[in-house]
C-alpha cells in the first residue's frame, strides 16, 4: 500500500474534530464587537435564523420564536430593546475583551465568561474604566456546545438574563 493511500485511509477514518466549546461565544462576540464599533453601517442582527440554529440551544430557540410572535417583537423586529451581551443601548466600542475557558457548573451546563470595557472612550475617570461581564450558559446538544442563556452583568453587579427576558415577553404577550 502506498503512503498516499495509507494517509487517505487514516484521514477518512479519523473522527471529525469537534468545534471548541467557546466557538459559539466567539461568534456572538464577533458580532457584538462589530456592532459596538464606531462605524454603524456594518451593524448585524445577532439573532438571525442562521445564528439561532447554529449557536443557540433548542430551548433558547423555542423561547425566541415564541417571543417573536408577540405584537411588540413583530413591530420592533426583536423581543429585545437592548444589546443582550452588553445590557446597554449606548456605549463605546468594546475594549479589552477576554473570553474565559469553559467552567463546568454541573453535568449538563458550563459557563464561558466574557469581560470587556464598554465606556472607556468616554473618559479616563474610574467609572468609565470599569468592566462589564457577559456569562454564557452553555449546554451540549447533539455533540455541539450551544448557548442556552446570556446573563449580562454590569459593573455594579446588576444581572439580566436574556432567557428570562424572552420569557417575560412571552408572558406579557404584547
Amino acid at each position: 500500500m502506498s503512503l498516499k493511500a495509507l494517509f487517505a485511509i487514516l484521514v477518512l477514518s479519523a473522527p471529525a474534530l469537534a468545534a471548541e466549546p467557546t466557538d459559539p461565544v466567539r461568534d456572538v462576540m464577533a458580532v457584538t464587537e462589530n456592532n459596538w464599533a464606531t462605524d454603524p453601517a456594518g451593524y448585524q442582527a445577532l439573532f438571525t435564523e442562521d445564528r439561532l440554529s447554529r449557536l443557540f440551544s433548542a430551548d433558547f430557540q423555542m423561547r425566541y420564536a415564541e417571543a417573536m410572535k408577540t405584537p411588540y417583537a413583530r413591530e420592533a423586529g426583536s423581543p429585545f430593546d437592548y444589546d443582550v451581551v452588553t445590557n446597554a443601548q449606548d456605549g463605546c466600542p468594546l475594549e479589552n475583551v477576554t473570553i474565559s475557558p469553559p467552567k463546568p457548573v454541573d453535568d449538563d451546563v458550563f459557563h464561558v465568561t466574557v469581560r470587556f470595557q464598554m465606556l472607556a472612550c468616554v473618559g479616563d475617570a474610574p467609572e468609565y474604566q470599569t468592566y462589564s461581564t457577559a456569562r454564557f450558559s452553555m449546554v451540549e446538544e447533539n455533540g455541539e456546545a450551544r448557548i442556552d442563556d446570556i446573563v449580562a452583568i454590569n459593573p455594579i453587579g446588576l444581572m439580566l438574563s436574556a432567557k428570562e427576558q424572552l420569557q417575560a415577553v412571552i408572558d406579557a404577550g404584547d
